[in-house]
């Protein structure tokens, strides 16, 4: 059995992504936004393509990532073929996006439609790959079995995606047990994110123990605690069966 490990403020901060989602995007809101995930030295941030150039002025010669999703619009992606993929991908790459995502629900992965998913998700893959850029598949686990869930990753596996994000894309919270079925169903190198933004580090460090490598959350809160658990010599990762 391995045991409790030490873990850094600087690691926990670097699983930690920004969901830069703005009312009203103007330049002094996106700034500080911005400002905030390079204060906290988070490794992300997250933003709608249309707010995508804007923050990668800022970013330019350092090592934040900026994730956006092509299609996406307010709280729905719309779907894409594979030719508006790719274009709208290249366009956010240039823009300044250092990664691209592709949502993948019940109705995108039924059937026929699976198949030209994965067919998508590949070439995009080859695609980014040649200009220096990511891709993830945010897996929205709403109307899925956990036999589907299964399938679906082994799917997602073979498409070269770096990481896949799962659980509900607008619905109720995901639990951990959906979580720990993904990460038991995709290979080691591709990382998880969950969804669902985590509330406590409590939750947070039990879910890097089951294999979760990023999340959203509230920086502020969750690196206090941190930062106090170290002080008192406290912070370690929990180990299953032993600690919960």
């Amino acid at each position: 059995m391995t045991g409790r490990r030490p873990i850094s403020l600087g690691e926990i901060a670097s699983r930690l992504e920004h969901r830069l989602y703005l009312t009203e995007a103007t330049p002094k809101a996106i700034g500080e936004e911005y400002a905030l995930t390079t204060r906290h030295g988070l490794s992300s941030v997250i933003v709608r393509p249309e707010v995508v150039s804007t923050v990668g002025l800022r970013s330019a010669g350092t090592l934040m990532g900026i994730v956006s999703v092509p299609g996406w619009c307010e709280n729905d992606v719309r779907p894409l073929s594979t030719h508006e993929l790719l274009t709208e991908a290249r366009r956010l790459v240039g823009d300044g996006a250092t990664e691209v995502g592709l949502l993948a629900d019940a109705s995108r992965l039924k059937g026929d439609q699976g198949l030209r998913f994965v067919d998508s998700a590949s070439s995009l893959v080859g695609a980014m790959r040649d200009h220096g850029a990511r891709v993830r598949v945010v897996l929205d686990t709403d109307n899925l079995t956990p036999d589907d869930t299964v399938a679906v990753c082994h799917r997602l596996a073979s498409t070269g995606a770096w990481l896949v994000q799962g659980g509900s894309w607008l619905g109720a919270r995901t639990s951990l047990t959906r979580i720990q079925l993904m990460r038991g169903s995709l290979p080691p190198h591709v990382r998880l994110k969950w969804t669902s933004p985590i509330r406590t580090l409590d939750a947070m460090l039990i879910c890097i123990a089951e294999g979760v490598d990023r999340f959203n959350g509230d920086p502020a809160t969750l690196l206090s605690e941190a930062a106090r658990r170290i002080e008192l010599g406290s912070l370690v990762v929990p180990v299953r069966g032993v600690d919960y």
